[in-house]
């Protein structure tokens, strides 16, 4: 095997491939890249799997000579990162893989390409077109509300409901949800339901850009395959019924709080520098008239900031939040102003965009934490 290929060409795609490789696993070989080199069509097609999720980026080089290797991604991408801004040679020869520069050479051992995971055919004859920005804006509104706890198998992913007259992605903790739903027909002809893992969806985040509008989408029983721009990405959907957490969702939060974001932003950033780390807790004061932030630590001190640029109709009301929650759902709202939707202190709390997109709308919950 033999190609050249520009630095600024591949280390972007290694870069990115580079989050599919597993930080822990019981199989060596899926710390490499599976590189293979295709001389008919004169491109690259590389491999990375972790078993679950599957991702093959194919890009245009100058392929001398065919072939394929197994190589490690964390040595690969350390190498590329360092090397000059210029043509980059690669020959496989002899178990090794010579990468050199003008002036930088390096020598890597591979492993057998043979044991790296058969990657099975793809058919997309059948796959759907979806716009690839408003599928971003989908996962990132989303993605942050997925629970981290493996135990919990549903909850690490994002529920993702394909109608004809409508899609939606949701994800929830268990402490906070998420949920985003597109109000146009889609070309589906029967209504879908599948859980994606956070992680094939959070890579989709990262490499849609402006520069190519379309996703393509294949739902099969067992797996999702997306296509996008130069990645195909298979993933493997979680098994189970999502929750209906709807039941969540309070029915009298009549008492509406809007306030600017980034005025809000800035004095939880303050405030909550003297939280707690157990329960990050910081505290809402709110009236007709008055709108305070507080903290208090019993080992550390306390910090309090008025808000005076807020509107405010209902009930007074005194509520807490884990801080980092709350900034995670206002981080992902999209006008300058919030709007709260709230009733009792033990009762959940609704936030929102104001003015909300003709074409789409967004929500959120977030739990309180007690008082005292």
């Amino acid at each position: 095997m033999k190609f050249s290929i520009e630095k600024k060409d591949l280390l972007p795609f290694i870069q990115h491939l580079n989050n599919i490789i597993p930080s822990k696993n019981t199989m060596p070989i899926l710390t490499n890249y599976l590189i293979k080199a295709d001389e008919n069509e004169n491109q690259l097609i590389i491999t990375a799997t972790d078993l679950e999720i599957t991702v093959i980026a194919t890009i245009k080089a100058n392929i001398m000579l065919g072939g394929k290797v197994a190589v490690s991604a964390r040595k690969l991408m350390e190498i590329l990162t360092r090397m000059p801004d210029e043509v980059i040679n690669f020959i496989y020869q002899e178990d090794e893989l010579l990468i050199t520069s003008i002036s930088a050479k390096f020598d890597l051992l591979c492993a057998e390409a043979n044991q790296f995971p058969m990657v099975p055919d793809v058919d997309l004859a059948d796959s759907v077109a979806f716009n690839a920005g408003l599928f971003r804006k989908m996962i990132s509104s989303t993605s942050f509300a997925v629970s981290t706890e493996i135990n919990r198998p549903i909850f690490t992913g994002i529920n993702w409901t394909l109608d004809p007259e409508f899609q939606m992605m949701a994800a929830t903790d268990g402490k906070k949800i998420a949920e985003f739903t597109h109000h146009k027909p889609t070309h589906v002809t029967e209504r879908i339901d599948c859980i994606i893992p956070t992680k094939g969806l959070n890579f989709l985040d990262k490499v849609i850009t402006e520069n190519f509008d379309t996703v393509n989408v294949l739902i099969e029983p067992n797996r999702v395959i997306f296509s996008y721009d130069s990645y195909l990405l298979m993933t493997h959907v979680i098994e189970g019924r999502y929750p209906d957490y709807n039941k969540a969702i309070p029915k009298n939060n009549n008492s509406i709080l809007i306030v600017d974001k980034e005025h809000l932003k800035q004095a939880i950033g303050r405030v909550s520098l003297l939280a707690t780390e157990d329960t990050y807790k910081i505290h809402l004061s709110i009236s007709n008239n008055s709108f305070i932030i507080d903290c208090v630590n019993r080992e550390e001190g306390e910090a309090r900031e008025k808000i005076t640029e807020f509107t405010y109709d209902g009930k007074d009301i005194e509520i807490a939040f884990n801080y980092k929650f709350l900034l995670a759902i206002i981080n992902v709202i999209e006008t300058p102003r919030v709007e709260f939707k709230l009733g009792a202190s033990n009762e959940a709390a609704l936030l929102f965009n104001v003015d909300q997109e003709e074409d789409y709308s967004t929500r959120f919950l977030l739990m309180p934490l007690r008082l005292l």
